[in-house]
């Protein structure tokens, strides 16, 4: 019954200020079920209805397709891409399953570590904590001590470690990931991460894959020339992967002059990448001023009315 007047909202919104605009929605992890392990994971369910209100509300386009369109003036008015990041097997058993259902296409930020090793960081976080002994009731690491003693504490010490440790140097993180695995008796990585067969799959049915570094470090603590090879090393592996340039990457946590700057910026575009996306909310209106610092939003309502009318107020931002 409100169709028409989100379609309405989302015409006028998208063009109001002499350029079409386009939403670039981000995704990370999807769950079957409510796992009480990772809250934050948005349910499977949840992540059906909201492709289903997007087709049925706004215009999809694939990512490389929306920044021609722009490049070129085209854009149609309510637009929209989906990005999802990080790159975790939910990527592909879930996400990628139900946009061939719905005749979707997303373009995939993969930091390439985790194809390897089966995870990242925070999956060598989670896996520690979940898995240690019983009769391990905290764990010291970093100078900060974390209790594990339950099941609820286990799932709080996993979230404060990870925030933690994500803002520390790649040295500084190993050291404390390495001290709580020394404490859990921690040994192997379970497969969270997609696989090359996976990435390749995904590429040859329409997805596009893009960059995101190869640890998922927080650049800006990083030294120049590291912060560099690490954009680079992911572009590389994922290149040798899908056997076509990788044209598009993604600043891990993403916010501007907290996660990257215009050094950073400058890195992406000597790598000759296409473009550039942090997580900063917003739209994109001018691909020429914006093309490596591109916003992105997703909105975090469960109803069909608040999802499209957040979504639709984005195009004034």
């Amino acid at each position: 019954m409100f169709s028409w007047f989100i379609r309405f909202l989302a015409n006028y919104w998208s063009t109001t200020q002499r350029v079409t605009k386009l939403n670039i929605l981000t995704y990370h992890r999807v769950g079957e079920l409510y796992d009480s392990k990772n809250p934050k994971t948005i349910d499977l369910s949840l992540f059906k209805q909201q492709m289903g209100w997007l087709n049925k509300h706004f215009i999809i386009l694939s990512l490389p397709e929306a920044l021609a369109l722009q490049e070129r003036n085209s854009l149609p008015p309510r637009a929209v891409c989906i990005t999802v990041d990080d790159g975790y097997r939910d990527s592909y058993e879930f996400i990628y399953r139900v946009l061939q259902e719905e005749g979707i296409v997303a373009t995939f930020f993969v930091s390439t570590k985790g194809i390897v090793d089966g995870g990242l960081w925070d999956a060598e976080i989670y896996s520690a904590i979940f898995n240690a002994p019983q009769q391990v009731k905290k764990v010291n690491c970093g100078g900060r001590t974390f209790d594990i003693s339950s099941f609820e504490q286990r799932v709080n010490s996993r979230y404060q470690l990870t925030s933690f440790t994500k803002y520390l140097t790649l040295v500084e993180r190993k050291k404390v990931i390495d001290d709580l695995k020394e404490q859990t008796s921690f040994h192997l990585l379970e497969q969270y991460f997609l696989t090359e067969k996976q990435i390749k799959i995904m590429h040859e049915n329409g997805m596009s894959i893009g960059a995101h570094t190869h640890n998922h470090p927080i650049l800006m603590k990083e030294i120049d020339s590291l912060a560099f090879d690490e954009i680079k090393q992911s572009k590389d592996i994922l290149e040798s992967i899908i056997k076509e340039p990788v044209e598009f990457f993604a600043y891990p946590n993403g916010k501007y002059e907290l996660d990257y700057t215009d050094v950073h910026v400058d890195m992406v575009n000597e790598l000759g990448f296409r473009a550039a996306f942090s997580t900063d909310w917003g739209s994109l209106g001018n691909i020429e001023t914006e093309r490596f610092k591109i916003k992105r939003f997703t909105p975090w309502d469960e109803t069909e009315l608040s999802f499209t009318l957040r979504l639709a107020l984005n195009y004034r931002k």
